[in-house]
């Protein structure tokens, strides 16, 4: 099978449940796309700075982060970033401040911001997917750009927040699951595929020539865009109807799995 280009998720899809992955066989994989100019992307909910921290050489890496509004290529040239209006934060912020249930997170270029008393587990968690995350009495003390809002709900009440978020802000954003258990607000549009779009046109490469492995709702644009696309043994349903294969769980290096056979490793 030809193709130029891979995108890979993370959470849930490259990682395993320890928010890791094979170094030397993604490195072996990594060696074997360089040869055959195989370009490889890093697709993910995540903020981009946090992501270069996860490779051992980033810079051999592209990046689509806060699910595709910061698009950088290779060596971290900044291709494009994208950020929400002032309205619209505002907006979120009120929302958030009327549901103190929801635990949230505003990420931006430069930085996140955390708000209010949280769990030590989620503090663990947000501080390994955030890079100059700074803790806030409230997110009315946002000082800089943001570009994505991650909520993290109680058990169960993902649906309904998430029917009632959709109702109250119009469509200005709308939320999709996450690898992390939890949902990010996008502006429609706005997605993974959509960033992708801006490295496949700069490489001259197409989305019918791209390989992609995702598992989660954020993936599901990126899924089923690419010619060829893995949704993960244990993905989610949206994910699994998005992609046209099923690759191993995370848990079993799927992704690694599958790219070591395309590649003949």
């Amino acid at each position: 099978m030809s193709f130029t280009t891979v995108a890979i998720d993370l959470d849930g899809t490259l990682f395993t449940s320890q928010r890791d992955y094979d170094h030397a066989r993604f490195t072996r994989m990594l060696d074997a796309c360089e040869e055959r100019d195989i370009r490889v992307v890093i697709a993910s909910g995540r903020q981009y700075l946090s992501m270069r921290t996860m490779f051992d050489e980033p810079d051999r890496l592209a990046f689509v982060g806060d699910n595709g509004s910061t698009v950088v290529d290779r060596h971290h040239e900044v291709v494009h970033a994208a950020v929400l209006d002032d309205e619209v934060v505002a907006s979120v912020i009120s929302l958030i401040d009327d549901h103190p249930e929801i635990r949230s997170v505003a990420s931006g270029p430069e930085g996140g911001w955390m708000a209010g008393e949280v769990p030590d587990r989620m503090r663990v968690l947000m501080n390994s997917a955030y890079e100059n995350l700074k803790t806030v009495t409230s997110l009315h003390e946002i000082d800089g750009p943001v570009s994505k809002f991650a909520l993290v709900t109680r058990d169960g009440q993902s649906e309904r927040i998430a029917a009632e978020l959709s109702q109250t802000l119009g469509g200005a954003l709308v939320p999709v699951t996450t690898g992390h258990q939890g949902m990010d607000l996008i502006v429609p549009g706005r997605h993974k595929a959509w960033g992708l779009s801006f490295l496949l046109e700069r490489w001259g490469r197409s989305f019918a020539d791209l390989v992609a492995f995702g598992d989660s709702g954020n993936d599901v644009e990126m899924l089923a865009a690419a010619g060829t696309s893995y949704a993960m043994g244990d993905a989610q349903q949206q994910a699994i109807h998005a992609a046209k294969f099923r690759a191993p769980s995370g848990e079993d290096s799927g992704v690694m799995m599958v790219m070591e056979e395309l590649l003949g490793l």
